[in-house]
């Protein structure tokens, strides 16, 4: 019950969050009057119109209804709306204890709402200058948003398949093992020895380890595990060979630097992977960003043409690549030579006796 309740308190605190974040009814509307020509809105506050709704007041301040039932309801439906995620983490919490979390959240925006406004801090020249920012911002983001839902690409299930095949082995949320050649292996300091070994390892019926310890040879047995190309903790050459290794069970002697390795494979797993179907949402969502992207990179291009926008290159390059800067350094450099003349010139120049007047 306890873990319970912590889940359901930090579920609530990020709604809460979101609650007093997120742009409410009244901040939706003051965007609507103001980039669609209407008058301003003089104040952020829940209209009364929505509190008189006939359902139960959960909230008053200074005696006055703030927050009724429906309210609350309204609020929830929109903020699971915009975060779907939260829905399935609903079932984890209680819904008296969420509702009663909720409300807080509300409550505290009210607050905030009514303070800003009791002490006219949205009349304040910083607070429009943020608020006109954050408005452009806004905006901006809009505007993205839906230029590029213009310009959404498809992708085709033979795309997905070809970018499955393609990358398996190299997203890690594709690939669940690696799989790999299971070995080990004695090294030795000379060819007969190594050959010898193999021979007594063949009496063993390729039982390396056996022959290892008859040939009191146990300490320098290697057991390797699964080796694959991306195999830590081996000599890259040695990882390599053994790799290759197409049969199984089978013996090797292999030549490492001044090593001869006798190497027994006793098996070779296949890599294995997540079935398509369950990452073919993910691969399809990944691919339609990507293709969206280029598509909304060419259509960019081409209202740069339509819309002939052009980019002063000048303005970027190096200062030994622009004319312009050049010439404007070279006068600048000029005037300053000039001025440094004439200020000493001036220290320089005789100060005149005062004339005697009768």
């Amino acid at each position: 019950m306890k873990a319970r309740n912590r889940v359901s308190s930090g579920i609530a605190v990020l709604m809460i969050g979101s609650l007093i974040i997120l742009p409410s009814c009244g901040f939706m509307d003051w965007m609507k009057e103001t980039f669609g020509g209407g008058k301003s809105a003089t104040t952020t506050q829940m209209p009364n119109a929505s509190i008189n709704d006939g359902s139960a007041i959960l909230v008053t301040m200074d005696g006055k209804p703030l927050i009724s039932k429906n309210m609350l309801e309204a609020e929830k439906k929109k903020l699971l709306e915009s975060n779907p995620q939260m829905e399935a983490m609903l079932a984890l919490m209680d819904e008296n204890q969420l509702n009663r979390n909720l409300v807080d959240g509300m409550a505290s925006r009210e607050i905030i709402r009514a303070y800003v406004d009791k002490k006219k801090i949205q009349d304040s020249d910083k607070y429009k200058k943020d608020l006109e920012m954050a408005m452009n911002q806004v905006q901006d983001l809009l505007n993205t948003r839906y230029f590029m839902e213009d310009f959404q690409a498809e992708v085709t299930d033979a795309e997905i398949q070809a970018f499955y095949s393609e990358n398996k082995d190299s997203i890690p949320n594709l690939l669940l093992s690696r799989g790999g050649v299971q070995s080990v292996g004695v090294p030795f300091t000379n060819d007969k020895a190594a050959s010898d070994f193999m021979a007594k390892v063949k009496e063993a019926k390729n039982n390396v380890a056996a022959a290892a310890k008859a040939a009191n040879l146990s300490d320098k047995l290697k057991d390797f595990n699964l080796v694959n190309a991306e195999s830590l903790g081996i000599e890259p050459e040695l990882r390599d060979k053994i790799v290759a290794i197409k049969a199984t069970p089978s013996l090797h002697a292999f030549k490492v630097g001044k090593e001869t390795w006798v190497v027994a494979a006793t098996r070779k797993e296949s890599p294995k992977y997540r079935d398509l179907d369950s990452v073919k949402a993910e691969i399809k969502q990944l691919l339609e960003k990507d293709k969206t992207m280029k598509v909304v990179e060419t259509e960019v291009a081409r209202l740069k043409g339509e819309y002939n926008v052009e980019i002063i290159e000048d303005q970027f390059a190096a200062p030994a690549d622009n004319p312009r800067a050049v010439q404007a350094a070279a006068e600048a450099k000029a005037d300053a030579v000039k001025q440094a003349v004439a200020q000493k010139t001036e220290k320089k120049a005789p100060v005149k006796a005062p004339t005697a007047t009768a």
